[in-house]
């Protein structure tokens, strides 16, 4: 009787056991920090990332099946987004971040298995105003100011030399006088009227 309790207390754990994998205790997550050096890996230093991230989950076959903003994730504090109750099976987290610029791959792909730990993507990306700084005043002033001051004066010589000449061929179009002709002096001391 001892033997027969022992089978199906076995069977019992093994169908509890293949319920539990199959009933989706999977869980994928997104973790996003700031990459101020861009070396690939949080540093100390390097604050999480709290808003303006965004992921989505996608299957094997590459259809979305859930996405999900980090402002509205309840773990956004930690600069994590999670997705939780999956079943077995291969997915894929793509990241987008519309203030930042990645420095890590935003997209991985595992294959869960039940009763593992959390897969987990770490996101690496840099603020947009960081990642391609803007010149300075300074830097500005300290540019050599010499090669704009004599393309200026090269460009306002060339328009003035244009327009000079525009100038004459106008006048000697339009403006000009035609003189009269001379009368001539015939040889019998008359005057002759040129003909027109």
């Amino acid at each position: 009787m001892a033997r027969i309790v022992w089978a199906v207390l076995a069977l019992v754990l093994a169908v509890t056991a293949a319920a539990a994998q199959e009933s989706g205790d999977g869980q994928f997550c997104v973790r996003g920090f700031e990459d101020r050096n861009a070396n690939l890996t949080r540093d100390a230093g390097e604050p999480l990332l709290t808003s303006g991230m965004a992921a989505d989950l996608l299957d094997e076959s590459g259809i979305v099946v859930a996405s999900a903003l980090l402002a509205e994730s309840p773990t956004a504090a930690q600069g994590v987004i999670c997705f939780q109750f999956l079943p077995p099976g291969q997915y894929s987290i793509q990241v987008t971040a519309a203030e930042y610029v990645a420095t890590t791959p935003d997209t991985m792909t595992v294959t869960l298995r039940g009763g593992e730990l959390p897969a987990v993507l770490e996101f690496g990306a840099q603020n947009i105003v960081d990642a391609h700084p803007q010149p300075s005043e300074a830097a500005a002033e300290e540019s050599p100011q010499w090669p704009r001051l004599l393309t200026a004066a090269v460009g306002a010589l060339i328009a003035l030399v244009v327009m000079q000449a525009l100038g004459l061929v106008i006048y000697l179009l339009r403006f000009r006088r035609r003189k009269p002709a001379k009368p001539s002096v015939s040889q019998t001391g008359q005057f002759k009227r040129p003909l027109t």
